[in-house]
């Protein structure tokens, strides 16, 4: 089994930029036209009970986590020139991304549950 190579990371960097650019303008559509009144507790709570929006938000967290750990392994690759740099990087990336996956689904999930009952 062997290293993703650059290129194909490289690509879905783009991929993943596009989505953000998709799934952030679902999110900052339901802020219009004001967005005082989107955040008050009955609008939040109506939204949450839209599977679409809720979809885009889950979305927008893996793919906002997935861009910007595939953006910091590039700048940290290129800092770091030592025999084991790739593995230690794409090591430490994996566990921080699983961590903060976790924590996020767990923190989404919990506010969803929470406002929909």
């Amino acid at each position: 089994m062997g290293m993703v190579n650059a290129s194909t990371l490289r690509r879905w960097q783009y991929i993943l930029g596009i989505v953000l650019i998709v799934v952030l303008g679902i999110h900052l559509a339901f802020r219009w036209p004001s967005y005082e009144q989107s955040i008050s507790y009955p609008v939040v709570v109506n939204q949450i009970l839209n599977y679409g929006y809720i979809a885009a938000i889950y979305i927008l967290l893996y793919a906002a986590l997935a861009h910007g750990l595939i953006g910091f392994r590039t700048l940290l690759l290129e800092l770091w020139h030592w025999k084991y740099a790739r593995i230690t990087v794409d090591v430490v990336l994996i566990i921080i991304g699983v961590a903060v996956a976790v924590i996020g689904t767990i923190a989404l999930t919990g506010a969803i549950l929470t406002l929909a009952h």
